[in-house]
């Protein structure tokens, strides 16, 4: 079941990054979200729960061609 919470999350932080999104492990606590530079066209965005420590990120592509 956490899987698919993990993918609807990262589809909200996706498009917005400051969006309050749950935890879809525990659901007590708004994931903290960070970016690092993964290429000149790419993105990680990491996004962890600050009360539970779970963790996942996603590759994002940021060119804009």
């Amino acid at each position: 079941m956490s899987r698919e919470l993990w993918i609807k999350a990262g589809s909200v932080l996706a498009v917005d990054p400051k969006a309050s999104v749950k935890c879809p492990e525990c659901g007590e606590a708004d994931l903290a979200v960070f970016d690092t530079r993964a290429g000149k066209d790419h993105v990680e965005r990491h996004m962890r729960c600050p009360k539970c420590g779970a963790y996942n990120a996603l590759y994002e592509n940021i060119s804009f061609d």
